[in-house]
């Protein structure tokens, strides 16, 4: 072997070498400990409820909605197992299907049936319906009451498979470095479409889809006036898998590509987003023209220019995003 060739050998080596410690400390430091701290929520607010701690309850639903979008905004282990593809579904019914899980709720608080068959649907028993039981229900009746912590006790059984999946599955994300820059890249473009176009666009009006219709009951958490606490909480997300962390990640791989250019201008309008999402208070709308200027370079920063840099081929959305 020459001397190039194993200068070359040893470059190839080094950069496998730092591309497996990258995806390793993602792994632990952004999807197992974001897990973890989803399931201490859930369970915080369980034993809240049962305390009959109702002061606590408006906090612990919004912790409970920061941590939950941790974990969905940068969400990859569907891509890594089927049987994983579905399960923040079976928590969030946000975009999914036309059912009024309000009028359904009502029905199952008015009858006598029993718990354990009347509340049969995933839709009963997510984080939406647990927002319309706390903040629209009296948690001093007992059948409330129960409704609450069944619906609790079903989004931390979706953690606990969520956090079993992931300790399961680490070897098929840190053994293909292109294909795992490829799986987290479309996570981060799903997310900012969502984020610009759904969370954002749609309840201002600025949407393709409602341009000029603004409505707020069309944003994720109207009802607890939570919508925003979801949205920096997606932005905080991306930022901690792009922005210089403590420990190495995606952020990290990408300029050691060195697309610095490309990686400066996500943070860019990352950083420019959360500050104007920070600006908008009691979930007004009609404040987030410049939010949703700013997403939509971040959105088009991930979709033409990272993409195109890192070779990936994206998902396909469709005109809704569905």
């Amino acid at each position: 072997m020459s001397t190039l060739q194993f200068i070359l050998l040893m470059l190839v080596l080094l950069s496998t070498l730092f591309a497996n410690e990258s995806l390793e400390s993602i792994y632990e430091h952004i999807l197992i400990k974001n897990t973890q701290k989803a399931i201490l929520a859930s369970t915080q607010m369980q034993s809240d409820i049962k305390s009959d701690k109702l002061e606590m309850l408006a906090n612990d639903f919004a912790k409970l909605v920061q941590t939950f979008k941790t974990i969905e905004s940068f969400y990859i282990l569907g891509d890594l197992d089927d049987n994983y593809l579905d399960t923040p579904r079976y928590m969030d019914t946000f975009h999914q299907g036309n059912e009024d899980i309000k009028v359904q709720l009502d029905l199952i608080l008015n009858s006598d049936e029993d718990l354990s068959v009347s509340l049969y649907k995933n839709s009963h028993k997510t984080i939406n319906a647990l927002e319309y039981i706390l903040f629209k229900k009296d948690l001093k009746k007992q059948r409330v009451k129960k409704i609450a912590l069944i619906i609790i006790k079903n989004i931390q059984v979706n953690l606990d498979e969520i956090l079993l999946g992931l300790k399961e599955s680490r070897d098929l994300f840190v053994q293909d470095e292109q294909k795992t820059n490829a799986i987290m890249l479309n996570a981060l473009i799903e997310s900012s479409y969502k984020l610009k176009e759904w969370r954002v666009g749609d309840p201002a009006g600025l949407s393709r889809k409602y341009k000029g219709k603004p409505d707020e009951k069309k944003s994720e958490y109207f009802i607890s006036k939570n919508s925003f606490v979801a949205v920096q909480a997606i932005l905080n997300t991306h930022l901690q898998v792009l922005s210089q962390q403590e420990f190495k990640n995606f952020g990290s791989l990408i300029k050691s590509y060195e697309l610095n250019n490309e990686l400066s201008d996500a943070l860019m309008y990352l950083n420019a987003s959360l500050e104007e999402a920070k600006k908008i208070k009691n979930d007004d709308f009609s404040q987030a023209e410049v939010l949703y200027e700013n997403l939509k370079k971040l959105h088009t920063t991930y979709y033409i220019s990272l993409i195109g840099k890192l070779k990936i081929t994206s998902k396909i959305l469709d005109a809704d995003g569905d």
